[in-house]
């Protein structure tokens, strides 16, 4: 309903479509108040408001109720010893952490993980065996493989 209000302002509605609006505008009174303040923002954009808006802004403002902010609820004295309390366990905790942290019976040594154990309890030994080309066989040159 309130696109067809803008495009009616605006010019865009034409023929019935616009008349079917202009209907309903009279005897709409939500619309009407819409039509009010649709004219009134696209006056206030154009700088066209009379003398009186400001005064009329203001009297609005005046009429708003005030709204109170709700008081600040004061902390007792145990709750602030207790906030005292923690927090002062926290800092020593802290230090403390650091301190065995920074201690040299704290650092510890980096570790290999151990393998999964083998059936094997003898010593292992390894063979490396060498072979070279002419322990493989002779060498072919210009052979082709189809």
């Amino acid at each position: 309903m309130k696109e067809k209000l803008s495009a009616l302002i605006d010019g865009e509605l034409q023929g019935n479509d616009c008349q079917a609006h202009l209907g309903r505008l009279r005897t709409d009174t939500e619309l009407r108040r819409a039509w009010d303040a649709y004219h009134l923002i696209g006056d206030a954009l154009r700088g066209h408001v009379g003398a009186d808006f400001t005064d009329r802004v203001v009297a609005r403002l005046q009429e708003e109720p005030t709204v109170l902010a709700p008081q600040r609820r004061k902390m007792t004295a145990a709750k602030r010893v207790a906030w005292y309390a923690m927090s002062a366990a926290a800092s020593v905790a802290a230090v403390t952490l650091v301190v065995l942290t920074a201690s040299s019976g704290w650092r510890a040594e980096p570790q290999l993980a151990a393998g999964p154990e083998t059936g094997v309890s003898g010593p292992v030994t390894t063979v490396a065996a060498s072979v070279s080309a002419t322990d493989a066989g002779p060498l072919l040159v210009g052979v082709e493989v189809e």
